[in-house]
């Protein structure tokens, strides 16, 4: 078991990497052609771009500090590389604004729609799986409901309709994506909701400040699906002190 999720983690750490980079490079490519095209407001213009860039190099960065100074590992801990996975394939989202700015095509805006949406229920998902398991809910079978739950994902992505409009395929612009994002809310709601009952239950084994790190972590992701500055500096704010939080409460922990 010790190696499998060992194996896991190193892959989901690579992935996460490769991500990194990939956006990284997106990012200077778009920015190098927003000042030489002399566009006086290109710095809103990134602000869409730059939350989910330092979500997913502050996940990248606390995955390396947990591998190499944590040793001990709790039930939810388990589910982090996934998590952190899915956080990373959230930012598929602004390939829409990548493709606007530099004319280069890398995905049709349904796929974008459609592996966004999956994304970012995955994520919420694992988040509320995370949070029974750290609630001290196991059994043998929460990885089969999570496998479904993620599959329910996958259906309700590609089976909710897409609109398009005179400005291209977006993400959470229609009737059915409102159901979406309140689904979002809800399970977020739930999996703290759920932290917060466990640390009443037990405080000598679920220590306040990592239910709090996991929160912030989950608000932070969520509020990062905002588009305007002030939703993408709360949404920095609060995943990187949950990024913080949850490095010192793991130190013996995790």
């Amino acid at each position: 078991m010790a190696t499998e999720r060992k194996k896991s983690g190193t892959a989901a750490l690579v992935l996460q990497m490769l991500i990194s980079l990939v956006y990284g490079a997106m990012l200077i490519h778009m920015t190098i052609v927003l000042i030489s095209g002399n566009f006086t407001n290109w710095p809103i213009t990134l602000i869409v771009y730059l939350p989910q860039l330092v979500i997913i190099i502050a996940s990248v960065v606390l995955q390396f500090i947990l591998r190499i100074r944590h040793r001990a590992h709790t039930q939810e801990g388990s589910l982090l590389p996934l998590l952190f996975t899915f956080i990373a394939l959230e930012a598929t989202y602004i390939f829409p604004l990548y493709q606007e700015v530099t004319g280069v095509t890398l995905l049709s805006p349904i796929a974008v729609v459609m592996i966004a949406r999956f994304a970012i229920l995955g994520t919420s998902v694992i988040f509320v799986f995370a949070a029974i398991q750290f609630f001290g809910i196991n059994n043998s079978r929460n990885r089969l409901y999570l496998t479904l739950s993620l599959l329910a994902a996958v259906f309700l992505s590609i089976a909710a309709p897409i609109s398009t409009d005179s400005t291209g395929t977006t993400l959470f612009s229609s009737s059915n994506d409102a159901y979406i994002a309140l689904t979002l809310v809800v399970m977020c709601i739930i999996a703290a909701l759920t932290y917060a009952m466990a640390v009443v239950k037990d405080r000598a084994t679920h220590t306040p400040g990592r239910a709090i790190s996991y929160i912030l972590l989950m608000s932070g992701n969520l509020i990062s699906l905002g588009t305007d500055y002030i939703s993408g500096t709360i949404a920095i704010i609060l995943y990187l002190i949950g990024v913080a939080m949850l490095s010192v409460s793991s130190r013996q922990t995790f």
